[in-house]
């Protein structure tokens, strides 16, 4: 199948009907794994499926109890919230009069506070809540809720999707409702090893704000699936030999090269990153250990720091500006001669790699960060797990500017390569067509089995009977 097709569709030429299920809306320039999934749906739009993207939070904007669909997202696919109503493009949940009327306050705290005052109400607020014996809720992770699966459910009957995507793992049980029969698809989409990223936060002491997953308990959730789609090679292997039962289907993020009108800047440093766990550990080391070391060597460089991993870093550091989140990074990475990776824990494919490459930016990494990339190193990637041997590999890039280049030049040929948008999605899409002519073809044999059954009955009806026929 070729998506210059005008529509993807199923034996009877209706549109190909996929759900996919997820926790989180996916917003444009906030975290990878959003960046990947607004992909991802692109692609499956583009191809002519039609799809519904089911929310099981109930409060996508937190405590404000309204949230608006970004117009990429509400043009690609339908939205459907967990206790909300949508109007157009507007999510509103009625749960609580209180919410609405404290609204206003949130949007005031989270615009107009500075940093440190916002540190102070939180750092109180927390030993309010010890003293109050609070109650955590789960974390983010966490298996979905019975009200969950409930919701999902409902979706399943009113949509009557051919294939159902579970965004994560841990939402595998989702795929065991009753509203899923046997001619639906059942996919998870899996983004990282779950198990393999708990036990490496836990050796390194890196507090995650996630779940304690094991191997055991992440093979449950896998089995419920007939196809997994990883993030990358490595994954792959680890889920095949996991669930062997499962098809795995290789299916990193898509990317494609970006030109430039704007020059680099001489010592130029950039790192791109949301406020999760691994990026701001990663930022902080590198700030700490390793930008002192390159300063020392080049007093002249700079670093800017784009997105929200700017809200975790309370001190200030010489030479680098903290830009928050930028709409529009093609600036920045135009700027930019080297771009940074220094993820000392993690899991899956780092987006920020695949975006830095695809903007031709040769770039450093920890050995974390070409997770899934390994031919990449000393190509497009330079490779340092000590704060000398990282900044010894940006002090490189920046004092040879022909290697530089040259790593920009593999960088490029490789995205285009290995990353196009054909390459990365269509396998999957291929699949879905197998499955829909499987169905079919089974569709086909019931009813050519139901007509031979009937005629079997029809013609034995018309038979004379012979001894009642028998004259005497």
């Amino acid at each position: 199948m070729n998506v210059t097709k005008n529509k993807f569709t199923n034996p009877v030429d209706q549109p190909i009907k996929i759900q996919i299920v997820s926790r989180d809306i996916p917003v444009e320039n906030t975290v990878g794994n959003a960046t990947y999934i607004l992909d991802f749906i692109r692609y499956l739009r583009q191809a002519g499926c039609e799809i519904e993207y089911t929310l099981l939070n109930s409060s996508p904007n937190g405590k404000i109890p309204w949230h608006i669909i970004s117009p990429n997202l509400a043009a690609l696919t339908n939205v459907s919230a967990r206790d909300n109503v949508r109007i157009g493009r507007i999510l509103l949940r009625f749960n609580s009069l209180l919410e609405w009327l404290i609204a206003p306050l949130y949007l005031a705290y989270n615009r107009l506070l500075p940093k440190a005052l916002k540190k102070f109400y939180q750092t109180s607020r927390d030993k309010r809540r010890k003293a109050s014996g609070y109650v955590v809720p789960p974390p983010w992770d966490a298996l979905a809720t019975p009200e969950e699966v409930a919701f999902a459910s409902s979706r399943f009957v009113e949509f009557k999707p051919h294939i159902v995507i579970a965004n994560y793992a841990f939402l595998g049980n989702i795929l065991d409702s009753p509203a899923i029969d046997e001619t639906v698809l059942k996919v998870i989409l899996t983004h990282d090893v779950r198990h393999y990223r708990t036990a490496h936060f836990k050796k390194l002491g890196v507090t995650a704000f996630e779940s304690d997953w094991s191997r055991e308990t992440e093979t449950i959730e896998l089995s419920k699936a007939q196809v997994l789609l990883a993030i990358q090679e490595e994954d792959a292997k680890v889920f095949q030999e996991m669930v062997p039962q499962c098809e795995v289907i290789r299916m990193p993020i898509s990317a494609v090269c970006h030109t430039h009108n704007v020059k680099q800047v001489h010592g130029r440093c950039l790192f791109i990153g949301s406020n999760v766990d691994h990026n701001l550990h990663g930022l902080q080391w590198f700030l700490k250990n390793v930008w002192p070391i390159v300063l020392q060597s080049n007093p002249q460089c700079s670093l800017h720091i784009c997105g929200t991993v700017c809200d975790g870093i309370e001190k200030s550091f010489p030479n680098v500006r903290f830009l928050g989140r930028v709409e529009d990074l093609k600036t920045e990475y135009s700027r930019a001669e080297v771009c940074l990776v220094p993820l000392p824990v993690g899991s899956g494919l780092k987006i920020k790699l695949i975006e830095a490459l695809s903007h031709a930016r040769a770039c450093v990494s920890t050995s974390v960060g070409v997770q899934g990339l390994r031919e990449i190193v000393d190509h497009a990637v330079l490779v340092g797990d000590t704060a000398e041997d990282f900044a010894a590999a940006v002090q490189t890039l920046l004092t040879h500017p022909e290697k530089r280049q040259w790593m920009e030049e593999q960088a490029r040929k490789y995205v285009t390569e290995k990353f196009s948008p054909q390459a990365v999605y269509q396998p999957f899409l291929d699949r879905i067509e197998q499955h829909i002519q499987q169905i079919a073809n089974k569709t086909t044999k019931q009813l050519l089995d139901n007509k031979l059954s009937s005629d079997r009955i029809l013609t034995s009806n018309l038979t004379p009977n012979k001894e009642k026929s028998h004259e005497v």
